[in-house]
């Protein structure tokens, strides 16, 4: 922690006194020999579904995704290309992509429905 009066990073702290919502930390600077006392507040976190409740309505899945670039005849095609043997480099510049998500696409990481 830095101190306030001389911006000195040669601090300590003293002592820590918790309380409901908030920290006080008294804190002491070996520079110029300052005491002071930082106060940290905690804010709850907004309530909102638990964890593992499912997301209301349908999630578009492939090419229905608004943000899909491939079609299910495209992931197709290029898991039948790298059955033919050409190598993930040459699809992903025939499609515009990663080599990484060419070989997701190969191994069922990702369009997984198909």
């Amino acid at each position: 922690m830095k101190c306030p009066s001389c911006a000195s990073t040669n601090t300590r702290v003293i002592c820590t006194k918790q309380f409901n919502g908030f920290t006080k930390r008294y804190c002491r600077c070996f520079s110029c020999d300052l005491k002071y006392r930082t106060v940290e507040k905690y804010e709850s976190s907004k309530p909102g579904p638990k964890k593992g409740t499912p997301r209301p309505g349908k999630i578009s899945r492939g090419s229905e995704h608004g943000s899909a670039i491939l079609t299910e005849k495209n992931v197709l095609h290029i898991r039948r290309m790298h059955v033919w043997g050409i190598t993930h480099q040459v699809i992903a510049n025939k499609y515009d992509m990663s080599t990484s998500y060419i070989s997701r696409i190969i191994n069922r990481k990702v369009w997984t429905h198909i």
